[in-house]
């Protein structure tokens, strides 16, 4: 029997098919632009159909709905949810291809929520992409034109202060311009899409400066976080040295204008210990959670480069994007926001991998900064989430290890002589001690030890008065014999001399700490 393949693989076959989807879709656009549900799968059906390759691409292309659903992008680009009648005849009036339009399918469209006009330019985008087709790049250029004239427009009107920002209408218009440019950047999977990075940068410092208006707005804020997220994510390994140094130039003003405006008058709680209580107000946090991963894919430049072998970014200044953005952040992140899990999770992965990959750059931090940081950690160390511990600890160990090659604490230890100690006897109390250790065994014995070897009498004195809190003479004792099994002068003095472990160290100390672990749980935990 005949597949649907073979059925549908000459253009006679495949149009009607084609031609009845994006009729279909258009309907649902323009009819029934509030169901949630049919506008997912009208958006998803085509985008799936533009993906299918340049023989479905330049079928939809000659459908007369795909046109007119093209045509309605364009001339709704600029129009808010509130566009009044004159304002539509206006923009219908500007586009010539517009002809075949009803007033009512404009209105209809123009009832779409704007994240979904956005998944429509998606579609869109994706389906005029093929450059051997006029009629595609014709109709491509037309929808991109259409976005750009708005936001054009939108930004000379505020830079000129012709309209207020705080003008409901012009929020609108903001938060429409944000999410088209949005859907644009979703259209990765179109070919060619270098064009996207090509088009895109000239309006990124532009697109930063909307935070200077409204990093107040949550909404609006959100939006140019995300849109910043997903172009690094989606575009990093293919934007060229000018490119990258234009993202990050405007990411790092985009975060700027956002730390300062929230972290001077947003206050964060956790309320709800019920689990869809937590996971919605973990929603209100999505703009943190966005910038957390921006800073995230901005870093990966630096590896992808490695596989490039055209010049690169240098190291120097992807480091100092990644470490000024973490600046921006740090003062948002408080025990409270911790709590939540995806955003602990993705902090402790940016934290974790920067201070492991360049512990002297969070040395060097401002001392509130580094106490913020250096709290975090702490806290993140005795996390039930094993992978948030670990993260942890290991960043814990690399700012030791740092400071004994290079003493780069030396100046946060003068403003703040016990800050060494507090680590030490905060992974002994609240990691080792506890029935949690095991899933952290390794990583805090990596740290405990370099903690250890920056001052061995202070951290002798440290064990001495966490013994006499134990109570009993016996319990004393048997703390103070285990300690000496496990801290050994010679492997200190070596991994304080050397600034790390060694291989053979390594070895001996994980197979000591494991008993001594063993063994202190045996008197402390069992009863």
């Amino acid at each position: 029997r005949e597949g649907i393949f073979a059925r549908w693989s000459t253009p006679e076959s495949a149009s009607p098919i084609i031609s009845f989807c994006s009729t279909l879709s258009l309907i649902y656009f323009c009819h029934w632009p509030q169901e949630k549900e049919l506008q997912d799968e009208s958006t998803s059906l085509l985008l799936i159909l533009a993906k299918k390759g340049p023989f479905v691409r330049q079928l939809m292309m000659v459908s007369p709905s795909f046109q007119q659903i093209a045509a309605l992008h364009s001339v709704c680009a600029s129009l808010r949810h509130n566009a009044s009648q004159a304002e539509i005849s206006a923009s219908m009036s500007s586009f010539s291809f517009s002809g075949n339009l009803s007033v009512e399918a404009v209105k209809g469209y123009l009832r779409l929520p704007y994240s979904d006009r956005a998944r429509v330019l998606t579609c869109l985008v994706v389906g005029c992409s093929d450059m051997d087709n006029d009629k595609s790049n014709a109709v491509l250029d037309s929808c991109l034109k259409a976005v750009s004239n708005h936001f054009w427009a939108l930004c000379e009107a505020l830079s000129n202060k012709q309209a207020k920002a705080n003008d409901i209408n012009v929020q609108e218009s903001a938060c429409l311009s944000i999410l088209l440019f949005g859907g644009i950047v979703c259209a990765s999977e179109m070919s060619e899409p270098e064009r996207v990075p090509h088009f895109i940068t000239p309006y990124l410092p532009h697109l930063s400066g909307l935070m200077t208006f409204y990093a107040a707005d949550l909404t609006i804020c959100e939006a140019l976080l995300k849109l910043f997220r997903d172009y690094a994510e989606r575009y990093l390994s293919m934007l060229d040295r000018d490119q990258c140094i234009s993202l990050f130039t405007s990411s790092a003003t985009l975060l700027k204008h956002y730390s300062e405006q929230h972290c001077k008058n947003r206050v964060i709680h956790k309320r709800s210990e019920a689990l869809e209580g937590e996971f919605e107000e973990e929603q209100s946090y999505q703009d943190i959670l966005c910038a957390i991963q921006l800073l995230i894919h901005l870093g990966t430049k630096d590896f992808t480069d490695l596989c490039n072998s055209s010049k690169g970014v240098e190291t120097g200044q992807i480091t100092d994007i990644i470490f000024f953005g973490l600046q921006q952040i740090l003062p948002l992140m408080t025990q409270g926001l911790l709590q939540y899990p995806t955003l602990c999770q993705m902090y402790f992965s940016l934290v974790g991998f920067m201070v492991e990959t360049y512990p002297e750059k969070l040395c060097a931090l401002p001392f509130e900064l580094f106490s913020s940081l250096l709290d975090s950690l702490l806290f993140g160390m005795s996390h039930s989430d094993s992978l948030v511990s670990k993260s942890s600890l290991q960043g814990l160990a690399s700012l030791a290890k740092e400071h004994l090659k290079t003493h780069a604490l030396a100046s946060h230890l003068a403003t703040k002589g016990d800050i060494i100690e507090n680590c030490s006897q905060r992974l002994i109390q609240e990691v080792i001690f506890k029935p949690i250790i095991w899933d952290r065994l390794e990583s805090s014995g990596m740290a405990l030890l370099p903690l250890a070897a920056i001052d061995v009498q202070k951290f002798i004195g440290l064990v001495s008065i966490i013994s006499q809190q134990l109570g009993s003479d016996d319990k004393q004792k048997r703390m103070h014999q285990a300690f000496e099994r496990l801290i050994k002068p010679q492997v200190l003095a070596k991994v304080a001399a050397e600034g790390r472990e060694g291989r053979m160290v390594r070895i001996q100390f994980k197979n000591n700490y494991d008993a001594f672990v063993r063994d202190v749980h045996s008197f402390l935990i069992v009863k």
